[in-house]
């Protein structure tokens, strides 16, 4: 699973390239991030130029290029080299008037040796559709917790961090809460939820919040983390209400 994962962090860089390359720069950086679509199982950049977008397909194994919301080409992961990947996709942005460059270069740096232009990637097709479960979860439940908590926040993946998540403002006064889907770490060996928070810019403390119904408040990082594996979405729901009520009355 630790390669999948790496290997698809890495091929998430071809649509955050396309964002930094093709679409005017956010102080947020969220031109570089993400949607997942759970339907289709695939990654996607916000659009640009004339309804275009760039898609990393988990079913297929392919980044496709889209138009008005359908694939007009692809490239198959697997087959092709790094430089053939990033060649086609320059060709496209071409054929489909896009003038400026495509670039495969970034701001960030991710914690993998840099591609050779000769790479070629291998996946495992259970892992990838474990990850497409996992983040299709992560999506339902933070749909339904923003929805019935009336909050707001787009839902993204983040190309650095490579994580699936939201940031919305709380009832309480200058209270942020972040919250999402994170890739095994030092913190948790396996996918987990997460959830922070922020009062007038400074991190909560919640190493004297006590116990959670389900998951844990950490001791070592100010939030609360819950592994994804073997929970469903109404499991996940619990977490990330219980610990917005906490921030909430902070």
């Amino acid at each position: 699973m630790k390669e999948t994962i790496q290997n698809l962090h890495q091929a998430a860089q071809y649509l955050a390239a396309a964002g930094i390359s093709f679409l005017d720069k956010k102080p947020d950086d969220s031109h570089t991030n993400l949607a997942w679509n759970s339907q289709e199982s695939r990654m996607e950049t916000h659009v640009f130029g004339n309804q275009d977008a760039l898609v990393l397909n988990l079913k297929n194994i392919t980044i496709e290029w889209l138009k008005n919301g359908s694939a007009i080409s692809k490239i198959d992961l697997q087959s092709k080299s790094h430089s053939e990947v990033v060649q086609w996709i320059s060709l496209q942005a071409k054929t489909n008037n896009i003038t400026k460059p495509y670039s495969f270069s970034f701001h960030y740096e991710l914690p993998y040796n840099d591609l050779t232009d000769d790479y070629k990637y291998s996946f495992s097709s259970e892992n990838l559709m474990n990850i497409s479960n996992e983040l299709t979860k992560a999506q339902q439940a933070f749909e339904q917790f923003l929805d019935s908590q009336k909050l707001e926040s787009p839902i993204r993946i983040w190309p650095h961090h490579f994580d699936l998540g939201i940031y919305t403002k709380l009832v309480a006064d200058n209270t942020f809460m972040g919250a999402g889907l994170a890739i095994p770490d030092s913190l948790v060996n396996d996918f987990y939820f997460y959830a922070s928070a922020y009062k007038n810019g400074q991190a909560i403390e919640s190493k004297n919040f006590g116990k959670m119904t389900l998951g844990e408040w950490r001791t070592d990082w100010n939030g609360a983390t819950l592994a994804s594996s073997n929970i469903e979405v109404n499991n996940a729901l619990v977490f990330l209400n219980e610990a917005k009520n906490k921030f909430n009355h902070h």
